[in-house]
This record gives structure tokens, C-alpha cells and sequence, in this order.
């Protein structure tokens, strides 16, 4: 299909949204009643959020899967094995986004529940506010495979410097206190590149 490539462009604006609104959640040592009276307080807004970004975790992984294709046909004779980490890496992502979209959805639902102690409370909000390797852990995967594989190819889907930003930012993900901007940089790498790639569908 011509526009699976723009479910990367559309999964990286829903995940801006979602996270927007989130706010300012509590930090890791928030105390269990700051913890309750933020969830108890933005209801509406966190239960947005969750949808949106359970929606953006479907769309990374038809991202995902249009990306490795590309990457197995740029490929001599479709050869090799990166496009499957490339898949692999979108699917991570994915599941990152889900576990960690359920985990905000108990401490939403545990908030106006009076039998929740709010040190339980505390602590699951620590796991969740930490709760960040996976997603970003298969967005430096889906990112460094598709660099090692397009720049060594001549006739290669993507601009050289495309390739080497990716090389480049799905190594930095991976770095403490960098990886964070460098996440945030992988997804206008994946928008850029879902509208080259529906373009170029469209081309041929």
C-alpha cells in the first residue's frame, strides 16, 4: 500500500499527543498521595493518553514491518538478516509503549480505590516512570539495523545521511543521559523517513 509508510508519521504525532497529555506525572520519589490525587485528578486526560499511545504502538509495528521490507529489498537479492532486526526493534517498541500504557492504567485505576496503600502506589509509579529501556531499546534497534544496511548499499532507499543519522542516533539511544534526546530525535528520523518512503511509493 502506498500510505503504510505514513504510519510512521502518523505514530510519531500520536505519541507527541499522548504524551503531552500526560503532564507533569509524579517523579519516582513522589509520595503515594501525590501519586493518588494526580491520577484522581487527571482521569480524563491519562485515559486519552493510554489510547492514543496503545494506537501509536499498532502503528510502529506496520511502520516497522513496511521499513524491514525496504530494507530487504535494498538488500543483494534480499540477503541477510538485518531486516528482521529492523522488525524486531518496531515490535520492542511496541510493546514497550503497551506495558507501560498498562502500567499507567492500574495506578489510574488504583488511585480512587481506597484499599490501595499508597506505598503500593509509590512503588508502582516508580516502575512506571522508569519503565522506558524497552521502547527505547527497540526504537535504537529498528534504527540501527536500517542504517548498517542501506549505507553500504549503492542503490540504497534512503539518502546517505539518513543512513548514517541513523547508524548514529540508534548507537546514542543506548548512552545514558543522551538517549533520551536521542529518542526524541529518532522519531523526526522516523517521520522524515515515512513520508521519503510513501513518496517514493508513489514514484513508482
Amino acid at each position: 500500500m502506498r500510505v503504510a509508510p505514513l504510519t510512521g508519521l502518523v505514530a510519531v504525532v500520536i505519541t507527541v499527543v499522548g504524551f503531552l497529555l500526560f503532564g507533569d506525572t509524579p517523579g519516582v520519589g513522589a509520595s503515594g498521595r501525590e501519586v493518588r490525587s494526580f491520577y484522581d485528578d487527571h482521569r480524563a486526560q491519562v485515559g486519552v493518553s493510554l489510547y492514543l499511545l496503545a494506537i501509536a504502538a499498532v502503528l510502529f509495528v506496520f511502520f516497522a514491518a513496511c521499513l524491514a521490507r525496504v530494507v530487504r529489498d535494498a538488500l543483494p537479492s534480499g540477503g541477510g538478516w538485518l531486516h528482521r532486526v529492523v522488525l524486531a526493534g518496531g515490535v520492542l517498541l511496541a510493546a514497550g509503549f503497551l506495558v507501560g500504557a498498562a502500567l499507567t492504567l492500574a495506578l489510574l485505576d488504583l488511585a480512587d480505590k481506597s484499599s490501595a496503600s499508597g506505598p503500593a502506589l509509590q512503588a508502582l509509579n516508580a516502575v512506571n516512570e522508569d519503565f522506558f529501556i524497552p521502547f527505547v531499546a527497540g526504537m535504537g534497534l529498528m534504527l540501527l539495523a536500517t542504517g548498517l544496511a542501506t549505507v553500504r548499499v549503492a542503490d540504497s532507499p534512503l539518502p546517505r545521511w539518513l543512513s548514517w543519522a541513523a547508524v548514529a542516533l540508534g548507537v546514542l539511544v543506548f548512552i545514558p543521559w543522551v538517549g533520551f534526546f536521542a529518542f526524541m530525535l529518532a522519531g523526526v528520523w522516523v517521520a522524515v523517513v515515512s513520508v521519503l518512503l510513501a513518496r517514493r511509493s508513489t514514484a513508482h
